[in-house]
């Protein structure tokens, strides 16, 4: 024990001990950056090497002797391979197993074939030796991260000073051993103090050399990741100075920042909307559509009705998006007036007649097949009308055909005047109108359309031989229960054939 207490391995002992709780340390806060995991696991199995010896020293067990070189050699070799994952570099695993198999193979040859124990600290130190010098090469060759370099080489010119060291005690080891010099003690020979005198001290300052070196990554990461959330902001904040849409951050339901074109666009100021609810700027109605966007925030546009500052509404296009790992949104406003204009004039060009400004006749069926379903789904009643100008043809041939137009367009404005909105009306065909009257009885609606037989009947139209005279004959038919369009258009156009052998100028409704 008081050989133990003295001997230069107790103090090596407590520097990688130290060393070992460093490196851990350095491993739990620099997660998940790559290297310190390998040299704390390499320092903790040093030390059990290191133990394993001390063992052997004490019990003089054999196992101990070559589990204790074997496991040191392991450690320095796993140790060594953090320097290759720090560097990204291919790791040369086999220096592990290659070196303690060795070492242990050697030692197990020495208890049952004596060897001269210089010669055995020989082998020991060049396996040790050779080892940091596959580090050293890495470090010194590597070229990137240019801000490491200082750092890089300060570790390489360490382990290189460490590598020196134990080749040295290698060769003192070898020349012992050829002038057959064998110590009692072998603690007490210059192979086996030099290292514990100069190469420990150098490898502890490898380790914080390592350690200063993943500080300096994490460092010029921080700094790396400062600029560019630095660059980000400019350019976020570039960005919502020249977007066209109003640009909005919202937390919480709340509007935190917002660009000059919203200003614009909903003609209230900056300050003015800090702190508001986003809610504020819609129709109070959409305010679950809001919410609900804002919790999805899928980033897709939705059609909604926005509020500038005074009340008036327009409509607007919203998109929310997710501005980052917080509850922070990205919202997206654009006005869509045009849009929404185009859209319904291009709408109206595709389902109105030009020349009359009524539904065209795939437009009607279209919506008169919904009204059909409805009317049956609801059990209400429903009629439709075929109206054709009486004559039309005399008009056309002693008029000429811009009376004939003429006279439709006056027509269908009469028609579209006494008409509900409600009401389905368009241009069949030529001087053929159809009229489709939703939750109206017959007699109701034979009503109407006499009302509008005799507005027809007593208005004067212009035409440039004079005042020109125009009468309509029209067929009616309610819907029964076990009829479709077809046949509804089908009843009404033999009321119209009744009207006309009638005489014209009057209203059948089938009976």
């Amino acid at each position: 024990m008081e050989i133990l207490y003295f001997s230069p391995m107790l103090l090596g002992l407590n520097l990688m001990l130290a060393s070992a709780v460093a490196c851990t340390g350095l491993w739990y806060f620099s997660r998940p950056y790559q290297g310190p995991g390998f040299w704390m696991t390499g320092t903790w199995t040093l030390i059990l090497g290191i133990l394993f010896f001390m063992g052997f020293m004490a019990s003089g067990s054999r196992t101990l002797n070559v589990l204790g070189n074997a496991t040191q050699l392991a450690g320095e070799a796993i140790l060594l391979l953090g320097v290759f994952r720090f560097l990204g570099r291919r790791l040369p695993y086999w220096t592990v197993p290659l070196s303690a198999g060795l070492m242990a193979a050697v030692n197990t040859w020495h208890w049952f074939s004596p060897l001269n124990s210089e010669l055995l600290i020989a082998i020991y130190a060049g396996i040790a030796g050779i080892l940091p010098l596959q580090a050293c090469w890495a470090l010194f060759i590597e070229c990137s991260e240019a801000e490491l370099r200082s750092a890089r080489l300060f570790v390489a010119i360490t382990l290189s000073g460490y590598a020196l060291v134990t080749l040295l005690r290698g060769a003192i080891g070898l020349y012992d051993w050829q002038q057959h010099i064998e110590h009692a003690d072998v603690t007490r020979s210059v192979s086996y103090l030099l290292p514990y005198n100069f190469g420990i001290p150098l490898w502890v300052i490898a380790l914080v050399g390592l350690a200063l070196l993943t500080m300096r990554r994490i460092l010029s990461d921080s700094q790396r990741n400062a600029r560019q959330a630095e660059a980000s902001a400019r350019r976020f904040e570039r960005l919502m100075n020249v977007a066209n849409a109003g640009m909005l951050v919202v937390e919480q339901g709340r509007i935190q920042d917002a660009n000059p074109m919203l200003e614009r666009l909903v003609a209230l100021r900056r300050d003015a909307l800090l702190g508001q609810p986003l809610s504020l700027l819609f129709n109070a109605g959409q305010a679950p559509l809001v919410h609900d966007l804002l919790s999805r925030a899928d980033g897709r546009p939705h059609d909604v009705e926005a509020l500038r500052g005074d009340g008036a509404g327009f409509p607007a296009e919203l998109a929310v998006a997710a501005l980052d790992d917080t509850c922070q949104r990205l919202v997206e406003i654009r006005d869509v007036s045009h849009r929404k204009a185009l859209e319904n004039k291009l709408l109206h060009l595709a389902t109105t007649d030009p020349l009359t400004g009524a539904l065209n006749r795939r437009a009607f069926e279209e919506r008169a097949e919904q009204e059909l379903q409805r009317a049956r789904r609801q059990r209400t009643a429903l009629c439709l009308a075929l109206l054709d100008l009486d004559h039309f043809k005399r008009i056309n041939d002693r008029h000429g055909h811009q009376t004939g137009d003429e006279v439709l367009r006056q027509f269908s404005h009469l028609c579209q005047q006494q008409a509900r909105r409600t009401d389905l009306f368009a241009r069949y065909g030529g001087e053929e109108f159809i009229l489709v009257l939703p939750d109206t009885a017959a007699e109701s609606a034979k009503h109407l359309l006499e009302r509008i037989r005799q507005t027809l009947e007593c208005l004067e139209l212009q035409s440039p031989d004079g005042p020109l005279r125009v009468s309509v004959s029209i067929g009616l038919a309610a819907l029964t229960e076990d009829q479709n369009l077809l046949g509804l258009q089908a009843a009404a156009d033999a009321a119209l054939y009744q009207a006309k052998e009638r005489g014209r100028n009057r209203v059948e409704l089938v009976r």
